[in-house]
């Protein structure tokens, strides 16, 4: 396997945060080995312990070097594997790449309640539940980021600093949520339209494409 990267992950359509260190490293252009630990199955980590240092999926093995948490993990991909040689996950610009870094910050630290009452597994039941209104509030909040912290003029792209990368990678699982729970946009259409543009990026169908394919999980 080209560059010795192997990624941890639970089930793809279970496990959010794998998608993100997955898509971080389809989106680098990376070779690399997936090997899928059924979170069903490992109810007391046991079987993550042995890869992870922190227990949790996804972790990224890189020769000797183990990387868990899909934050860390885009890190270590951008710092191993810049650019030009391959794509860039956070903008060459100072003030844009401070800009993408707390955006994907204030996903990566919050919007708890929504994780909680639109749970990454319902979204591919074929009728998801109702979210509580906590979720729903949390999910209002978080089109108004997008919609009020539009990408500069001069960036070139539709995503949130023109091109696809960091923090879009980090918002990719609560966008299948609020897509799957049909979330009204009605009063959003930018971050309606930034929504269209990740869920369509060749990085995020190549897990979302075979997580639709799975049988769906009520409950895990």
């Amino acid at each position: 396997m080209r560059d010795g990267l192997v990624l941890y992950i639970g089930e793809k359509n279970i496990s959010s945060w794998s998608m993100r260190a997955y898509v971080a490293l389809a989106a680098k252009g990376l070779d690399f080995e997936e090997r899928t630990i059924p979170l069903r199955e490992d109810k007391d980590r046991s079987r993550r312990r042995r890869v992870s240092p922190t227990g949790r999926v996804p972790v990224l093995h890189h020769g000797a070097i183990v990387v868990p948490d899909s934050l860390a993990i885009i890190e270590y991909l951008e710092e191993t594997f810049p650019p030009p040689a391959h794509p860039a996950l956070w903008p060459a610009d100072r003030a844009e790449r401070a800009r993408a870094r707390w955006l994907a910050a204030a996903m990566h630290s919050g919007f708890m309640k929504l994780r909680e009452g639109m749970s990454f597994n319902l979204c591919f039941l074929p009728q998801p539940p109702q979210p509580p209104a906590e979720a729903l509030a949390e999910a209002a909040d978080l089109l108004s980021l997008w919609e009020e912290n539009p990408p500069p003029k001069t960036a070139r792209g539709p995503f949130l600093c023109g091109e696809f990368g960091a923090a879009d990678v980090m918002f990719a699982p609560a966008i299948v949520r609020l897509t799957s729970f049909r979330v009204p946009t009605g009063k959003a259409p930018r971050a309606a339209a930034y929504m269209e543009a990740v869920l369509a990026h060749p990085a995020v169908k190549r897990w979302m494409d075979p997580a639709r394919a799975l049988p769906p999980a009520a409950t895990y």
